[in-house]
């Protein structure tokens, strides 16, 4: 099971509150957040209530685990991390309120999934995709420790650029 909490060194992952709605439609409804995102804008309360709903059902069955990121001394919501376990493989991806771009906060909540994912014995691989025009990302991926594997040709939709699949570089890390 995974840990509901993780304490960093200047921030809180946490499990979300339905209270985190508001903020999280915010952050989801930004067009400059979601541009590489594999979903489309945020944009209602509703909506955004019922994902909180399922990613509360999802982490009791151990298909998803989805932490909000806070900045330790506040308990609002700044972005979300998210880790999909199969396996012996673990996947992540994030997305962070761009008012806080350019901070190391992605880094440093990346390092902390990929370091948690590895401390499960069972995990021989942790990745993550990005947009191959998302060099913001690749940067975290990259100092997260994970490495380029490959490019996935025409593989993800990303419906805030187009709806046609666009290419996105594969990093991962193993064991």
């Amino acid at each position: 099971m995974a840990p509901e909490i993780f304490d960093l060194e200047r921030l809180r992952l946490r499990r979300p509150k339905m209270t985190d709605a508001e903020a999280l439609l915010a952050i989801g409804s930004d067009p400059e957040v979601a541009r590489f995102a594999s979903w489309p804008l945020s944009t209602s309360m509703e909506g955004m209530l019922g994902r909180l709903r399922q990613r509360a059902t999802d982490w009791e069955s151990g298909a998803e685990y989805y932490w909000v990121i806070t900045l330790a001394h506040d308990d609002r919501a700044i972005g979300a991390i998210a880790s999909f376990v199969d396996k012996d493989a673990a996947e992540f991806g994030y997305l962070l309120d761009r008012h806080y771009w350019g901070n190391g906060y992605a880094t440093e909540a990346a390092r902390a999934i990929v370091a948690w994912a590895f401390s499960m014995p069972a995990i021989r691989r942790v990745w993550a995709t990005c947009d191959t025009e998302n060099v913001a990302s690749v940067r975290v991926l990259e100092k997260a420790g994970l490495a380029y594997e490959s490019t996935l040709r025409q593989a993800i939709v990303r419906p805030n650029i187009s709806n046609e699949p666009r290419d996105a570089f594969l990093y991962s890390r193993v064991r």
